[in-house]
């Protein structure tokens, strides 16, 4: 099932957003997202320095770089970092936004890209961040997580976006 949703905002900027219930507890998840050594179980090898004007890097397991900026640090509420990739795309924002949901976590993920981007440059976001989400609990736990076969999701994320508008 898929469960990222587009949408274009009032301002023109597009929006891949995620809202999940992980079943680890918020510090397991804040870490996840925060400390490069559970990071690596699940997303790449991450330099972050913890704090907003930080530097968030992200090397994809050698096969993608991504440099970013932190813009907000609440420990174990909201992580927020600009996203840019040596790809031609535009930068973009991430944010991360954790809150307790009983003994697990609830995830709010948003990606957010600027209005010049096209839609079909946006879609494969949303298969690549649904297949990380699928496994961020495992990586959290401490469980090594190989990348996740994509296609299936980008077909049905393109199936849903792109073959009902113009990209």
């Amino acid at each position: 099932m898929i469960d990222g949703v587009y949408r274009v905002t009032e301002s023109g900027e597009h929006e891949v957003r995620f809202d999940r219930r992980v079943d680890q507890p918020v510090a397991k998840v804040w870490a996840a997202l925060t400390d490069p050594a559970v990071l690596k179980n699940w997303l790449g090898n991450v330099k972050i320095e913890p704090r907003v004007g930080g530097e968030f890097i992200l090397d994809f397991r050698g096969q993608e770089l991504m440099t970013g900026m932190i813009t907000a640090f609440e420990p174990r509420h909201v992580l927020a970092f600009t996203w840019v990739e040596k790809n031609n795309l535009p930068p973009s924002r991430v944010r991360w936004e954790l809150s307790r949901d009983g003994d697990g976590c609830r995830l709010v993920l948003t990606h957010t890209y600027p209005a010049n981007m096209a839609r079909k440059e946006i879609v494969p976001f949303l298969a690549g961040w649904h297949a990380f989400l699928d496994v961020i609990g495992r990586g959290a736990a401490g469980e090594f997580v190989p990348y996740q076969d994509e296609n299936g999701l980008r077909r049905a994320y393109s199936a849903k976006y792109l073959e009902t508008a113009d990209g």
